[in-house]
């Protein structure tokens, strides 16, 4: 028994691969509708090989609620990156609103910035203690 994977849902597509993919390294995997209207994208890591699923239902799909605000809903994502305030300032050159200040000490840098769907995505670096 073990996680499989975790879903998020999300407004635009394609801002939301171009988020995952091109600016966090993500690869696409696999693509797929289970009914009208549905869309299934599921990414994986290339390091960790943990698994995304970004979920996209129009109107007229079944599964479709009104959407709610600021990724509310699910409270966090974390990347463990190779420099995460290379990585923060990337992202919010890029445009990605800051959820959370850059915060560093002798262990960890660490900032959160939020996706294109308003989902909180935390950039990390783990130093080994000497």
């Amino acid at each position: 028994m073990g996680l499989l994977y975790s879903s998020i849902r999300v407004k635009d597509v394609k801002k939301s691969l171009n988020f995952y993919v091109k600016y966090l390294g993500m690869k696409e995997i696999d693509r797929k509708s289970y009914m009208p209207g549905e869309t299934v994208i599921t990414l994986v890591s290339k390091d960790t090989k943990q698994q995304m699923r970004m979920m996209h239902y129009t109107k007229s799909c079944k599964l479709y609620s009104p959407w709610k605000e600021n990724g509310v809903e699910l409270d966090h994502l974390s990347f463990k990156v190779p420099d995460a305030k290379k990585a923060y300032n990337f992202l919010v050159k890029k445009g990605a609103p800051i959820a959370s200040p850059l915060f560093e000490n002798e262990n960890v840098t660490l900032g959160y910035v939020k996706d294109p769907n308003g989902i909180w995505v935390g950039l990390v670096t783990y130093r080994n203690k000497k």
